[in-house]
């Protein structure tokens, strides 16, 4: 039976301003683990407000913010549309939020709601996770190189640009984590390159960090979301229940 999420609005504040985000819990008395979503390029959706209610479900106090928030208070980008014509304008503003947020931006923004976690009492903040999906799963990592000592279980699913030439390429920094890592890849993804994955697998072999990677068959990118073309319901069950043993193994 599904548990009773209560889901708030809240501003956290940051170096750069007032950061609108959501606030999802499971109901319950006592304080949970903390838990940070981050955004895919397509901003925060509904649908992906409906994913961060059901790893609340998991028993997590979730926090998931608009990343955007000094562009931009509401992003609601429809993802089956980007690629054709009349929606052209639209993908062009969304790579330009897309190229604003940069790694050290969000590795700003995660202190603060590191620091807002550390006010809430219904949060045990001292060890969280963080999930990311598509350009979150670069933002997660970059979060955990900058935060290890309170982010140690990351998972980024089907993540874009986690491994790049780059020198503040997220991968770089992964030999800190202090828990664990997951990604989770599509098997078809236009948007990770197999370069990508490749360097991501050599660099990961060369730490001595407990990681898993994991190809989801039959899947494009964007199959967690539930409106999206290419959604897999089968595959997205499985992807929570990775999630689940994740954060078991390493948050409490």
């Amino acid at each position: 039976m599904s548990k009773s999420v209560i889901t708030e609005e809240v501003n956290i504040e940051t170096s750069d301003g007032s950061m609108n985000s959501y606030f999802l819990r499971p109901e319950s008395s006592g304080s949970l683990p903390g838990v940070i979503v981050y955004m895919p390029a397509s901003g925060v959706r509904d649908e992906l407000v409906d994913i961060a209610s059901q790893i609340a479900q998991l028993g997590y106090a979730v926090v998931l913010p608009n990343l955007y928030y000094r562009l931009a208070r509401t992003v609601d980008i429809d993802a089956n549309r980007l690629g054709t014509d009349e929606y052209l304008g639209v993908q062009d503003y969304m790579i330009a939020l897309a190229d604003h947020l940069s790694n050290r931006r969000v590795q700003s923004d995660t202190a603060a709601i590191i620091s807002w976690m550390d006010s809430q009492v219904t949060i045990s903040s001292k060890q969280i996770g963080g999930v990311g999906y598509c350009m979150g799963g670069r933002l997660v990592m970059a979060s955990l190189g900058a935060h290890s000592d309170r982010m140690v279980a990351a998972a980024s699913l089907y993540g874009a640009g986690v491994a790049t030439d780059q020198a503040d390429s997220p991968h770089l920094q992964l030999d800190r984590c202090e828990g664990e890592l997951y990604f989770g890849l599509a098997e078809n993804d236009k948007y990770v390159t197999d370069e990508e994955t490749a360097i991501l697998r050599e660099h990961l072999v060369t730490l001595s960090v407990p990681h898993s990677i994991e190809t989801y068959p039959g899947t494009e990118h964007g199959f967690v979301f539930p409106e999206r073309y290419c959604f897999n319901p089968e595959q997205t069950l499985l992807h929570y229940a990775r999630i689940k043993e994740l954060f078991e193994r390493w948050l409490s």
